[in-house]
């Protein structure tokens, strides 16, 4: 696709990517359906919860070494910096850095300035986070309420960079624009891109990752070819943000997080995509190394890395497949994550019963077939059936589970593990999405997963004192059942 970074705002996954949130069919189905974009997007006639792509977009770039975050919207659009924070302190723990206090500020727009307009309140707080912060860069996200009444965040943005001398950067990620939230990583992207980046001339031996707040697993990978991760966009500072078109490649840990950044590297600073899975299961890894080893001509070396991998991790991999053996997993998270942790099931033996992918994007920025997750699932571990798409609606998901009744559900996040263990199923949270990544990460996996069997009686005791919220009636219906075209219920 063509990239345009002079452009204020990006198009919405549903337009650009044909993102859906709905679907239920095999994963064979949504490939080659997606081939062809084909796959019409379909509404609820009841949807139970959301979620919001401003929160994703806040959720990137406070964690920016630096930089203070305008929250241009009504206060209680504000409860982002709650889990915000949570996720700054999560991630510096991690990473054993100090990143220092949380900055951010809220507009607080009311209903006299959804007529008059919120421009004196957007510098009203922009002065303030000068003289309490002095910051390198000023994010200001928009909002429904600020996008809704037509706030031209361009022009005032560019003026309070005039008046301020701190560049005074606009975020267009307003909620209502989409119904797929992690459009609001592409808006953060974006922003970044077409405001921080500078072209670079010379070459280095980093190598970006787009990644969340985890742990520096790539350092030990990457090391092997002389090579240096590059962690983007949490706890980056922005000297080091300024510079990234110096990086020999852009990798992620998950296409639906980096790819719209992938590509636009690629496409505007010359800095390639590495064509390849993500490093997340035996077989994918080592076509990932593979890849990078051609990109810095390595080949031999990535090979003899490979190989040294496979000889490290066989005796605890040999032992982790006889523990699980017969075991029948489910898989719940976002796009590209669900065959990340398909990946990894099939290294570690397990029976894949089924999946639940939060969206699903037809195409990705790049087109690039090898980094179709989907084909690439299909390439290393097989067709799996009952592959489902919703956007969190626990009451789907709750008849989907008590149906296919799998020994454990893989989730990816948070508030999903507590419904799932309350219906009996044991289940584990990834909270550092990096500790799947490469060879440590598929052990590091599988061991969670046997600690997590080991729950099945306490579960299942929970269970039985758990009082469910649904009737016999809607235990008893399809889950697609609210899905616009289906029948009528009764």
């Amino acid at each position: 696709m063509s990239i345009n970074l002079s452009l204020p705002e990006l198009d919405v996954r549903e337009k650009r990517l044909g993102a859906i949130i709905s679907y239920n069919g095999s994963a064979q189905d949504i490939y080659e359906k997606s081939l062809k974009r084909a796959i019409k997007p379909k509404e609820r006639s009841f949807s139970q919860c959301a979620a919001c792509s401003s929160s994703c977009a806040f959720g990137i770039i406070s964690n920016i070494i630096g930089a203070v975050i305008i929250n241009h919207a009504p206060v209680g659009c504000a409860s982002d910096f709650a889990q915000a924070q949570n996720g700054l302190r999560r991630g510096a723990a991690l990473r054993s850095i100090e990143v220092g206090k949380f900055k951010a500020i809220s507009t607080n727009l009311e209903e006299k300035d959804t007529i008059y307009g919120g421009k004196g309140k957007l510098r009203e707080a922009v002065l303030l986070a000068k003289e309490r912060f002095n910051p390198t860069v000023i994010f200001v996200t928009a909002s429904c309420a600020s996008g809704i009444i037509g706030e031209d965040l361009e022009s005032s943005t560019e003026e309070l960079t005039q008046e301020t001398g701190i560049n005074v950067v606009p975020v267009y990620c307003e909620g209502f624009k989409s119904k797929v939230w992690t459009t609001g990583f592409d808006a953060s992207g974006h922003a970044i891109l077409r405001k921080l980046v500078k072209k670079s001339t010379q070459k280095s031996n980093y190598v970006n990752i787009i990644n969340f707040q985890g742990d520096h697993v790539f350092d030990r990978l990457l090391e092997k070819l002389d090579l240096k991760p590059r962690y983007l966009f949490p706890f980056s500072n922005i000297e080091e943000i300024e510079k990234i078109s110096d990086a020999v490649a852009t990798a992620n840990i998950c296409e639906t997080l980096g790819s719209y950044v992938a590509a636009a590297l690629e496409s505007e600073f010359d800095v390639p995509e590495v064509r390849a899975p993500i490093p997340t299961g035996i077989a994918w890894t080592d076509e990932w190394l593979r890849e990078i080893g051609r990109l810095v001509n390595k080949e031999e070396k990535a090979e003899e890395v490979i190989k040294e991998e496979h000889e490290r991790i066989k005796p605890k991999l040999d032992d982790l497949k006889e523990k699980l053996k017969g075991k029948k997993i489910y898989i719940m998270a976002g796009d590209s994550i669900v065959q990340s942790y398909a990946s990894i099931a099939n290294s570690l033996g397990l029976e894949i019963v089924g999946s639940l992918a939060f969206h699903h994007d037809q195409i990705y920025d790049n087109h690039y077939e090898e980094i179709n997750t989907v084909g690439n699932m299909l390439k290393h571990v097989g067709n799996v059936e009952n592959y489902c798409v919703a956007n969190k609606q626990p009451y789907e998901f709750t008849n989907i589970l008590n149906k296919i009744n799998p020994d454990f559900v893989l989730v990816r996040h948070p508030d999903i593990v507590g419904v799932v263990n309350k219906l009996g199923f044991p289940g584990f949270h990834l909270a550092d999405p990096n500790m799947i990544i490469g060879y440590d990460g598929v052990i590091a996996l599988g061991e969670k997963i046997y600690e997590s069997l080991r729950t099945k009686k306490y579960v299942e005791t929970l269970s039985k004192h758990f009082q469910s919220p649904y009737t016999d009636w809607w235990l008893n219906q399809e889950w697609s059942t609210f899905e616009e075209g289906r029948r009528e219920v009764e």
